[in-house]
């Protein structure tokens, strides 16, 4: 990957990715959810798993068996009434009201850009997670707020070599008021890691502040919500420390990184 590509792919993946599965009826639930998108594989030069963006839509999904989709600052427009307050009945999110991070929009997607992206270098999968007739996995019960809010399994392969972090971000494909809601920001995973047992975090990771204002995992929808974890490898360290701001490391990772695994998990409150 050129020069180019290296800084703009991973924000063109994250810009590409909530219109195929909003495509597919996932996440956002709006009326105007008809159409399915599909992924095509194909092998990357480093033989890790890749997949191809779909030619002519606004969005694409991830590489292998998961499903992959992220919501973008600029994007997105926001689920009617919705807010990052707690439990409305309009349609908000659950915890106490959270000030929305200021910050410029992100640059549009050219056609070339579009065509030339490559949409997962890693190749990230989920133990916890159970099967689907169609569209993505889904995350059961246990791995949210009306379980025990247990954060799930995560296996990945491929991280490319003189990788010298990863980090992890877990995000609603949907975005609210317009901006990404980040339910969970891990960083300072080691490079030899393959990954991550439910519930628990290797020595030397940090947590990040997610968007409901805890230093935690939290997945907590008001019905049906589909949600997209990325895996960043980063060729050089940025060492957050715990608490951190995930826009902000999202934001240097993407810049830094065109390496990255999607998944996309749904989950339905009964």
């Amino acid at each position: 990957m050129n020069s180019v590509k290296t800084t703009a792919s991973v924000g063109i993946i994250l810009a590409l990715a909530v219109a195929a599965l909003a495509l597919a009826g996932c996440g956002g639930g709006s009326s105007d959810d008809s159409s399915s998108a599909t992924a095509s594989s194909e092998t990357s030069s480093s033989g890790s798993p890749s997949a191809a963006a779909p030619g002519g839509a606004s969005g694409e999904a991830g590489s292998g068996s998961p499903s992959a989709a992220e919501a973008t600052e600029d994007g997105g427009s926001a689920v009617p009434g919705a807010s990052p307050g707690g439990g409305s009945s309009s349609g908000g999110k659950h915890g106490p009201p959270i000030a929305q991070p200021k910050g410029a929009p992100e640059r549009g997607i050219t056609p070339q850009e579009r065509k030339e992206v490559t949409v997962a270098s890693m190749a990230l999968v989920s133990p916890s997670s159970l099967g689907s007739s169609g569209g993505p996995q889904t995350l059961p019960a246990e791995y949210t707020c009306d379980g025990k809010s247990t954060s799930p399994a995560l296996r990945w392969q491929g991280v490319p070599p003189g990788t010298a972090e990863l980090v992890l971000f877990a995000m609603n494909v949907q975005p609210v008021n317009g901006k990404l809601f980040f339910d969970w920001a891990v960083g300072g995973l080691s490079p030899d890691l393959d990954e991550i047992e439910a519930g628990k975090l290797p020595r030397g990771a940090v947590t990040g502040r997610n968007s409901f204002g805890k230093v935690d995992y939290e997945i907590c929808p008001e019905g049906s919500e589909t949600y997209m974890f990325i895996l960043f490898a980063l060729p050089k360290k940025l060492s957050p420390s715990q608490g951190f701001e995930p826009f902000e490391v999202r934001e240097a990772a993407t810049n830094l990184s065109g390496n990255a695994g999607l998944l996309a998990l749904s989950y339905t409150r009964g």
